[in-house]
């Protein structure tokens, strides 16, 4: 053991009652453990809440949409934007290795009325096998069947409930294809009448109360869609971590006349959200680590002041000045250690302990969960840890070149 850890040790945890540096040093390792213990809770919480979220798109999405760049649609009055060569850029897709199932479909708003109950809504036309193999509508079925016809229709269960529909309701579909016609032009808004099959619940209040499926002939001609051509083609991958990656192949291969979006894409602003919050979380709580280098800051300064005869002593025996500074920011480095490892076992215990028993309970008629969800990351650890000891060492820097500049002959003048 070197005689700076020595000393550096000795300073931090005097076995004298009356220091009260060293009553700083433990206020200082409280302040990190609870900083960093805290942190990595509320890091958790955020990512067991990302996890849920993502479970929940990423399980009833497609991993990647492709759809029509604006540039090689048709005119806005004449429909929607349409892939034109369908199959062949399903077959391109399914080239991929990464790429599990693809389909086409026919995606569009349109309204839906039952008796005088009118609701806008997000109209799908896909075949039932065809959504079983690229979303989770398949599994997501609360009552009746997924049979997706020209005649049938399957809708959301919020949706159900706000329209008062039960299977076996006709439900009649107005499309906005064409509207701009009918102010000059004597006709009728394309209409038809759909059957309820199924009712689904996706456990997204935003799904279920504004989503529906019907056959790809049904929404062809409420959309004026022709024959072979597309909306979107979803795409299911073996691995949804490769979303990204194959969007961005996907994107080459086809040129700027589609455009690839993974299911990150499709619900940037709900995640950049997500992002923004974290990281506030993390800044403030931060503070609670600052407060706590502070001490230490603090704790050291006085050390220099009440030690400056055995720094003298020191000099005067032949230690160099680095091995001065270097006592000290030993020093502050060992609190900093102790603090934080003992924050990062505190946060570990905690969220396994809520993993193992739920001892946050949530209100299932709110929340979909009946337990605070957390995940551990490694990075949070890494992050937490790393910025609480940089935090610390340089709080250390300060007091160990001060201690580093004092006249031995003058320290140990009066002695």
């Amino acid at each position: 053991m070197s005689y700076e850890f020595f000393l550096a040790r000795r300073y931090a945890f005097s076995k004298r009652r009356e220091n009260f540096i060293t009553i700083i040093s433990i206020l200082s390792i409280v302040g990190l453990a609870v900083g960093t213990g805290a942190l990595i809770i509320v890091l958790s919480v955020f990512n067991g809440f990302s996890s849920v979220v993502t479970n929940i798109y990423v399980s009833f999405d497609p991993h990647v949409r492709i759809s029509a760049a604006a540039d090689s649609t048709r005119e806005a009055a004449s429909g929607p934007a349409v892939i034109a060569n369908a199959d062949s850029v399903i077959r391109t897709v399914k080239s991929f290795r990464d790429v599990q199932s693809a389909a086409p479909a026919i995606h569009g708003q349109a309204v839906l009325v039952h008796y005088t109950l009118p609701k806008v809504i997000d109209l799908t036309g896909i075949s039932d096998s065809d959504a079983t193999a690229v979303s989770g509508l398949g599994h997501s079925i609360q009552s009746g069947t997924l049979r997706l016809d020209s005649n049938s229709i399957v809708v959301g269960q919020i949706l159900a409930d706000e329209l008062a529909v039960q299977l076996g309701d006709s439900l009649e579909v107005y499309s906005p294809s064409g509207l701009e016609r009918i102010l000059t032009e004597p006709v009728t808004p394309r209409m038809r009448t759909l059957i309820v099959t199924g009712i689904f619940a996706a456990n997204n209040k935003d799904y279920d109360a504004a989503n529906a499926y019907t056959g790809v002939g049904a929404a062809r001609d409420l959309f004026d869609v022709p024959e072979q051509a597309a909306t979107n083609i979803d795409v299911r991958l073996a691995d949804v971590r490769d979303a990204n990656s194959v969007r961005d192949r996907l994107q080459a291969e086809l040129g700027e006349r589609y455009q690839v979006q993974s299911w990150y894409d499709l619900h940037t602003e709900l995640y950049s959200v997500m992002q923004i919050e974290r990281w506030v979380a993390y800044i403030i709580l931060f503070l609670i680590v600052g407060v706590a280098a502070f001490s230490i800051f603090s704790s050291l300064t006085l050390t220099v002041f009440e030690k400056q005869r055995d720094i003298g002593l020191l000099r005067a025996l032949g230690s160099p000045v680095a091995g001065i500074r270097k006592i000290y920011w030993l020093q502050g480095t060992l609190v900093g250690v102790i603090g934080t490892l003992s924050g990062c076992a505190i946060g570990l215990v905690v969220v396994l302990l809520q993993q193992k028993f739920g001892f946050f309970p949530l209100d299932t008629t709110v929340y979909i969960i009946s337990a605070l969800p957390v995940e551990l990351r490694w990075e949070d650890f890494v992050s937490v840890g790393v910025g609480a000891m940089a935090l610390t060492m340089l709080c250390s820097l300060f007091p160990s070149r001060r201690a580093a500049r004092i006249d031995p002959a003058v320290a140990v003048r009066w002695e």
